[in-house]
């Protein structure tokens, strides 16, 4: 599995996007689990060493006992996560209710419903309820810009001179 993940999903798909995302912000990206001489001393160890019945990278986890904490030592992997949760309950919820509200995509969506998730999410978040909406708004959200965008023409995207420069 471990020739597999390197050789076709790592190499033409996850370090491409990774690559791609942190190029485009100024990011230098580091990989120090893939580079050869670490890649093979993992690879002579014996795989009851390297994953158990409960557990990944079990003697990476090992070794790093005294170093980091408990909490993060033992957690499931998370690639990278986006706070659309805490986003759509807080910072971003003005901006998705007037989205909600502004969209011409009442042919396919009833928009009542919608904020009513919408409220239901951000009160759940402030309750600590385990309901979370955020993937099923997000993806009624990106439709509506699109509509918005597409659709309707009554979204204009404005792309800032400063990200991508006009050079005559």
């Amino acid at each position: 599995m471990q020739y597999v993940d390197l050789f076709t999903w790592l190499r033409g798909d996850i370090l491409v996007k990774a690559d791609k995302m942190t190029m485009a912000n100024s990011l230098e990206l580091r990989v120090p689990f893939l580079d050869p001489e670490v890649f093979a001393v993992a690879g002579t160890l014996p795989v009851d060493q390297r994953v158990t019945k409960e557990t990944t990278k079990y003697a990476l986890r090992r070794a790093l006992e005294q170093i980091v904490p408990p909490h993060v030592l033992n957690r499931r992997k998370l690639g990278f996560p986006v706070p659309t949760r805490h986003w759509l309950a807080e910072t971003l919820h003005d901006w998705a209710r007037q989205i909600i509200e502004d969209s011409q995509t009442d042919e396919w969506l009833d928009k009542k419903q919608v904020l009513a998730m919408l409220a239901a999410h951000r009160e759940n978040q402030r309750t600590g309820s385990a309901v979370d909406y955020s993937r099923k708004l997000w993806t009624l959200l990106v439709f509506m810009v699109w509509h918005g965008v597409f659709v309707e023409e009554r979204i204009k995207p404005e792309i800032p001179e400063t990200v991508y420069p006009v050079r005559l």
